[in-house]
């Protein structure tokens, strides 16, 4: 090789391992945040399912106990129709009545069903991109590996080139 272009080539080599972006370190770190965030949205997500199915629950349970509290005043005969005229606590009432609890218990139930559906997607789909950063993170490694050996190779290059271009 020529001594001038043997001397260009050195430092064009000399240049290579001082090029890069923020380097391994800063991608890791800006992993490690976004998978915190996931964790943390996880946390929050699973809070708020909780409290939905807990106020849910208690609504199904406050719809029981208006069902029974119904049934005791119309067995009282303290329940009153539109000419206020007491209700007699007969099979027809208790049938219709019980229809329309069940009705109410039915929506409901298909609420918790719902959000418990929705939750699964939302865990999953956080899952999945916890995932996906960890595969990022691996890449990471991988990469500073391969450019490491890389940096390695061109510098016993480099070394190379010097020695035989003081031997000129």
């Amino acid at each position: 090789m020529h001594k001038v272009t043997r001397l260009i080539f050195l430092h064009a080599l000399m240049l290579v391992p001082l090029s890069g972006c923020g380097g391994p370190e800063a991608a890791m770190d800006l992993i490690a945040v976004g998978r915190k965030g996931i964790a943390h949205q996880k946390q929050a997500l699973t809070a708020t399912h909780s409290q939905l199915v807990r106020q849910l629950k208690a609504t199904q349970a406050a719809l029981d106990s208006a069902f029974d509290a119904d049934v005791r005043l119309a067995a009282g005969r303290q329940i009153k129709d539109a000419e206020g005229s007491p209700i007699a606590l007969s099979p027809e009432w208790i049938i219709s009545a019980r229809k329309g609890y069940i009705a109410a218990r039915d929506a409901i139930a298909e609420q918790i069903l719902s959000a418990e559906s929705v939750h699964l997607i939302q865990q999953d789909n956080l899952h999945a991109a916890d995932e996906a950063l960890e595969m990022a993170a691996n890449l990471v490694i991988q990469q500073a590996l391969i450019s490491d050996r890389i940096k390695q190779y061109l510098m016993k290059i480099q070394r190379r080139l010097i020695s035989d271009t003081g031997a000129d």
